[in-house]
């Protein structure tokens, strides 16, 4: 593989901006978790009003988890649809964060398009979500529309060339109508077999943009991520790109091989690319009344289990402790989560108790990804894995592959990635854009 790495990555008119921030949480050489945030948290946080006392040591600035003041609980990197955001006035701890401090990625609409509650009539439309992503992310998707939905009755949308015919007219008009050059733009990758992901590519690489979103039935499998990289880097659609991001995606043995796969890229191809990937997790669960127990880390598994959240009237007022860990978690009662006083079958936890199981779910998911990264880093010095073994393998041939860039070492590795959960088939996740 010949890599042709730029001695500067500002050429063009829109210059990259750096992938760092100052006193990020996250360590630059890891991939990056980034929770899509309900606007109604993000607008409660931010108005500081709360019905009820807040608990016992928690300040009401501390539920903006964006602030980079906050001793509780602090990340830098969050995510927003202009699908869900798009009509919003209200202030919230997105639009008003610290932009030194914090970097939002931008959902272009593909979710909202998927299950109908968004549709594109014209130009106006588009340029309404243009215009949206340029005013408030840093980092933002190209407007798409999803083909696994196609794999469902009623979508709008019939087949896949109708879903990549109007892709490219919005790419076209996103290339000629951007006008900030402070949002970098990802060129959205789509497809439910790996003649379809090829397809599409082939279609849309000809947009230019500074990085690559992947998002399709096939965004979790590492196989077919790694082929679609050397792929990139043979025809240089990496060399001069900052970013990549994948959609709906948050569990453990995923965040692993992500930043396996960013380190390798950086030292084997000499890219400057930030991986990122995201989920609503944390808020959407809580429709289940799910919440996150302890990280599960065996040789065979790493996983993040969920239970359901304890509700009975009987907490009412309790200054019983909150059974699970995080830095929310570690100040709250079962009074503070339970602030209503009912009989099933309504829910005893109120509101506002739905938003410290928000904030909790999402510092308990943070945390247990930071630990697995930990575990991992400490085992790739020996390169025995005792702890997830099947993504062990996975870090190891990850590195060995992106050596040579040749995809033919790729498929003498192709057991090794068989193994790993979203290995051998497709999979929906929980991908919001997947419906």
């Amino acid at each position: 593989m010949n890599i042709v790495v730029p001695a500067s990555q500002t050429d063009g008119h829109y210059p990259a901006v750096s992938n760092g921030l100052v006193n990020d949480p996250t360590p630059k050489d890891q991939a990056i978790y980034v929770p899509s945030v309900s606007p109604g948290y993000a607008m409660a946080a931010y108005a500081k009003s709360w019905a009820r006392d807040l608990p016992k040591g928690v300040a009401a600035e501390e539920m903006n988890f964006l602030d980079p003041a906050n001793q509780l609980f602090r990340i830098s990197h969050v995510m927003s649809s202009a699908g869900q955001a798009l009509s919003q006035i209200r202030p919230c701890i997105i639009t008003e964060r610290d932009r030194s401090a914090t970097l939002m990625i931008g959902d272009s609409g593909g979710y909202q398009i998927a299950s109908g509650r968004l549709k594109i009539t014209g130009a106006g439309d588009i340029q309404k979500i243009l215009t949206w992503l340029e005013d408030h992310a840093d980092v933002a998707m190209t407007l798409d529309v999803p083909t696994g939905p196609l794999l469902s009755p009623g979508y709008q949308y019939r087949t896949f060339g109708d879903c990549l015919h109007a892709t490219e007219h919005y790419l076209a008009f996103f290339q000629k109508h951007r006008t900030s050059d402070k949002t970098r733009f990802l060129n959205v990758l789509q497809g439910n077999t790996t003649k379809e992901s090829d397809t599409w590519y082939k279609a849309v690489k000809k947009y230019e943009f500074e990085g690559w979103a992947f998002a399709g039935k096939l965004r979790h499998n590492f196989f077919n991520l790694c082929r679609r990289l050397i792929q990139m880097l043979n025809e240089n659609q990496l060399q001069k790109k900052s970013w990549i991001h994948i959609l709906g995606t948050n569990d453990i043995e995923t965040a692993i091989g992500l930043t396996a796969i960013q380190r390798a890229l950086t030292k084997h191809a000499g890219t400057n690319i930030r991986i990122s990937y995201d989920t609503s997790t944390p808020f959407r669960s809580l429709a289940w009344g799910s919440v996150y127990k302890l990280p599960l880390f065996e040789r065979q598994q790493m996983t993040m289990p969920m239970v359901k959240a304890p509700d009975d009237p009987r907490y009412y007022q309790s200054t019983i402790k909150w059974p699970w860990p995080s830095a929310l978690g570690n100040k709250l009662t079962m009074g503070d989560v339970c602030g209503r006083n009912a009989l099933p079958p309504t829910s005893s936890i109120d509101l506002q108790g739905h938003y410290y199981l928000a904030l909790h779910n999402l510092s308990a998911l943070c945390d247990g990804i930071a630990l697995a990264n930990r575990i991992f880093d400490s085992e790739s010095v020996t390169h025995q894995h005792t702890i997830g073994t099947a993504i062990g393998a996975a870090v190891e041939a990850i590195n060995d592959i992106f050596k040579t860039g040749e995809e033919a070492k790729l498929l003498r590795y192709r057991s090794t990635f068989l193994h790993l959960r979203h290995g051998q088939e497709p999979d929906a996740g929980d991908n919001e854009r997947e419906v």
